[in-house]
């Protein structure tokens, strides 16, 4: 540990005497008082992820940010969620039924590509996860619930803690671009209408 942290203050030592200026990119992450939280984008990431039971889950996002859609495999279900925020349309796809139900996405929260984030927002230090740079951020969720997310200064979502606890952490990033075949029910499988809880 103690190599490490001479390390960095020889670093630091450095860039104050051989400072270069940041570049416009640079000042304005430097400058950001929130995080952004959508993608600026396309990208396919595989994360960790553990459910509320405490199990262990493979969970894997692409995102097209041209188009504002998003696909996620849950492993451990076999469901996939295929979201279009353009539209206001969600599917949830049940590979093992082969079936599908549609609804508006709950998109109240989203932010646009290119939007920070709205609230109140704490910057913390920076990461790598999954060999990626990225930035924690902590805020409190309208349920009064602490959270930490690592966000990447595109807006990819890097990891998230609840209350201390890791909840998803990414495994693997590709940066690849994500074409429309991508965000459509699997050829064969029938429409089924959501499911709907009583009040």
């Amino acid at each position: 540990m103690a190599s490490v942290m001479t390390a960095g203050l020889g670093l630091l030592a450095s860039s104050q005497s051989e400072a270069q200026p940041l570049s416009p990119a640079q000042a304005e992450a430097e400058a950001a008082v929130t995080p952004y939280v959508t993608p600026r984008v396309d990208v396919d990431v595989t994360y960790d992820a553990t459910g509320p039971d405490g199990q262990h889950y493979r969970q894997r996002m692409r995102w097209n940010a041209a188009h504002w859609q998003q696909r996620i495999d849950i492993e451990a279900t076999g469901l996939i969620m295929l979201t279009d925020y353009r539209a206001h349309r969600l599917s949830v796809v049940d590979t093992r039924t082969k079936s599908y139900s549609v609804s508006g996405s709950p998109d109240a929260q989203f932010a646009p590509p290119g939007t920070r984030a709205a609230g109140s927002w704490q910057r913390g230090a920076p990461d790598i996860v999954a060999g990626q740079g990225c930035t924690h951020w902590s805020t409190t969720d309208t349920d009064g619930q602490a959270g930490d997310f690592c966000y990447s200064d595109d807006g990819v979502l890097l990891s998230a803690a609840h209350d201390g606890t890791e909840i998803i952490r990414a495994v693997s990033y590709v940066p690849a671009a994500q074409g429309p075949d991508v965000f459509v029910e699997p050829s064969g499988f029938h429409e089924t209408s959501p499911v709907r809880l009583d009040h």
